[in-house]
């Protein structure tokens, strides 16, 4: 799998990610790459969805499609 965390900005991406952030169901997370970030509970991504929401996705808990 491609290091979400160093893909270049702008870029599209397609993954999955668990479900309120714990769940053991999936959900597939498509749209642009805004930004990566190191917070407190490690490296992240932020991502634009198809649909515009915004969202921060853990690097840990994505699963490779």
């Amino acid at each position: 799998m491609v290091n979400l965390y160093e893909k270049r900005n702008q870029r599209k991406i397609s993954c999955l990610y668990p479900v309120g952030g714990t769940s053991n169901v999936l959900r597939r997370v498509e749209g642009v790459k805004l930004a990566s970030f190191t917070g407190p509970n490690g490296r992240g991504i932020t991502v634009q969805e198809r649909d515009g929401r915004i969202r921060s996705l853990s690097i840990n808990k994505i699963v490779a499609r």
